[in-house]
Formats: C-alpha cells, structure tokens, sequence
C-alpha cells in the first residue's frame, strides 16, 4: 500500500513539473509574487498578525505545562533524576511531600507561583505522583449477565441454497 501511495504522488509531482523554459519562469514568477504576497501579509493585516502572535503565545504555554506535567508523571513512574553537567554526584533534589511547594491558596501548580521558570519547573517535579491498583469488588461482581444476555441473538431464516 505504501508503494502505491509513493508511486501516485511521484506521478502527481511529476506532472506538475514545468516543461519547458518558459513554464519553468512563470512557475518561479508564480512563487515569487506569492512570497511577496505572504511577507507583505501582516503590513496590511496588523490587527490579524498580532492576534496570530497571542495564539501562539498561548500555545507555547500550553506546550511547555504539558511537557512539565509528562515529565513529572515520567520521573515519578521510572524514578530518573537528571544529572547536572554530566556529575553523576550533583542529582536533582529528592521527592518532598511537604506544603512549602503549594502557593498561598493550596494550589499546586506552576501557573499560580510566580518566581520564574525554574521556580516552576522545581514544583512539578517535586510534585508527588500518586498511582494506586484497581480494586477488585467481590468475585460475584463478575458475574452480571443475566440469562436473557447470554442467549444468542436472532439471525433470521437461512438464505435459500446455504
């Protein structure tokens, strides 16, 4: 399937490759008048571009609380502690339960304490990461079909020559 794929889009690059000289400068003039016609974008659409530029801001926040929270799950899960410089002595400080980490109103977030980066980064990854098994009821739990569930659904007569 792969193949196939490949072998359709090689024949769709293919012809839409120009074939002779003159094809060839009215695609390069083509892509210069779109270039300019992108970089001139926001000079005429300020409004837009800044709108843009906050969407991605807040993307890029968002990107980097995921990445904390996963690596917290991640050094929590497998116990890794990253070295410092490459010195197997210098390891990230140990896991604390205490509440210093929390901010004033109980919240244990990097979002609500403000002191930087690196003042988030220390509470995630001390933040504890608490995973317990399943609970298993009693074994009849298990057992809630009743007898109308077990029967076998209705096929329907049998098609004639089967």
């Amino acid at each position: 399937m792969f193949l196939i794929r490949t072998v359709f889009w090689l024949i769709i690059l293919v012809l839409l490759l120009p074939t002779n000289a003159q094809q060839q400068s009215q695609v390069y003039g083509t892509a210069q008048a779109a270039m300019k016609d992108v970089s001139g974008f926001c000079e005429r659409n300020p409004s837009i571009c800044a709108t843009g530029k906050d969407a991605f801001a807040v993307f890029v926040q968002k990107a980097r609380f995921g990445a904390e929270v996963l690596m917290s799950f991640v050094k929590g899960q497998t116990g890794f502690a990253p070295h410092n410089g490459g010195d197997a002595a210098a390891e990230a400080p140990a896991i604390d339960d205490s509440a210093d980490t929390q901010s004033p109103d109980g919240k244990q977030s990097s979002l609500d304490q403000s002191g930087g980066e690196d003042a988030a980064i220390e509470s995630w990854a001390t933040a504890p990461v608490t995973i317990a098994p399943a609970t298993v009821e009693a074994a009849h739990s298990q057992d809630t079909l009743s007898p109308n569930d077990l029967m076998p659904a209705w096929s329907g007569p049998r098609a004639a020559g089967t």
